[in-house]
């Protein structure tokens, strides 16, 4: 099974249309993030969780979108979404920045990309 969905995953449809999905996420993240809406719409701890699953959903967009192998290129860039997320936040209204938060999107992405890696040296 789990070859069939490596498979999956690497079928250039799939990647094209995660690829793309990632860029939409990224945007939006951005965009309604900056609406009034966004203030205190997770109270804590429910915020953790909304970041760790956004982020693992991003991750493992952009990790099919560039190709499972080059996954680690993915823990990378959504770290660095995670960190401009952040600086963004600092800036609007009613919104912070937090150090917690961006850790939280980083292990989303470091759980995302060790599965993926496991995923790979097992499939024989």
């Amino acid at each position: 099974m789990l070859r069939r969905l490596l498979q999956f995953a690497a079928a250039r449809p799939v990647r094209l249309a995660c690829a793309g999905l990632a860029v939409a996420l990224t945007v939006n993240l951005f965009y309604l993030g900056s609406g009034p809406g966004a203030v205190n719409l997770f109270e804590p701890p429910w915020d953790k969780v909304a970041h760790f699953a956004a982020f693992a959903a991003l991750t493992t967009l952009f990790a099919i979108g560039m190709g499972l192998q080059r996954a680690w290129i993915a823990l990378g860039l959504v770290g660095l979404i995670g960190l401009a997320d952040e600086l963004h936040q600092a800036t609007l209204p009613g919104r912070h920045a937090g150090l917690d938060d961006w850790i939280t999107d980083a292990a989303a992405a470091l759980l995302v990309v060790g599965v993926i890696a496991l995923a790979m040296r097992g499939r024989g």
